[in-house]
């Protein structure tokens, strides 16, 4: 028969793990990910080593942990199918937008998450190829919803949506490292916001009217 374990020991527990996942997080975030060493993350809980082990088996699963409740496109895997619902009247463009939108949010907000981004970029890992490979599988669903709205045109929403995906890693990712302007936009978190936000919605409004109007014709 299982052993009814105690609230208190319970409580005691859920408490240690919070301690382990937010030191991988403070670590991130002050020291790198290069730092994340078991005996590392121990001392930066406050907790003997031995219980990353006996609550997540591994320091890597531990790292898994983190990185899945902190990561930005994590959180569309529960809400993906609702999402896509939502937006196939207009095929998929605010939700595109949306999407991009929230995560210039998320990133300036979040300095641990940029620093994932730069691991994911940096170096072979299993846990970045999986949350890219997740990443890529919401993608492709969202483009699905667009396919047939651009089928025949020379639009093509894949290229434009990548590239300002990666201009707004890379804007935010510069700005905060050198603290300058980048293509002439200040630094200056309202300013850059309303900028981008504004070309954003400009880029996906031409697409969507490019491909409109080449099918008329």
């Amino acid at each position: 028969m299982a052993r009814k374990i105690p609230d208190g020991e319970f409580r005691n527990k859920e408490r240690t793990k919070l301690k382990l996942i937010d030191a991988v997080g403070e670590i991130i975030r002050r020291q790198g990910y290069t730092k994340l060493g078991v005996n590392n993350i121990a001392n930066t809980a406050g907790v003997s080593k031995k219980l990353i082990y006996r609550y997540f088996e591994t320091a890597d699963k531990l790292i898994e942990t983190y990185v899945k409740r902190r990561d930005y496109w994590m959180g569309f895997e529960n809400r993906a199918s609702e999402m896509l619902d939502q937006h196939k009247a207009d095929h998929g463009r605010h939700l595109i937008e949306n999407v991009l939108k929230k995560l210039y949010e998320h990133m300036s907000a979040e300095p641990e998450a940029q620093k994932i981004i730069l691991w994911e970029i940096s170096e072979h890992s299993t846990l970045m190829r999986e949350i890219s490979e997740r990443r890529e599988a919401f993608g492709s669903e969202v483009f699905g919803i667009a396919d047939e709205y651009f089928k025949d045109t020379s639009v093509d929403i894949r290229a434009i949506t990548g590239l300002m995906l990666g201009g707004i890693y890379y804007q935010i990712l510069h700005s905060n490292a050198t603290g300058g302007s980048f293509c002439e936009i200040e630094n200056e978190i309202g300013e850059r916001r309303d900028r981008l936000f504004k070309s954003i919605e400009n880029i996906l409004e031409w697409a969507y009217n490019e491909a409109r109007e080449q099918k008329k014709s």
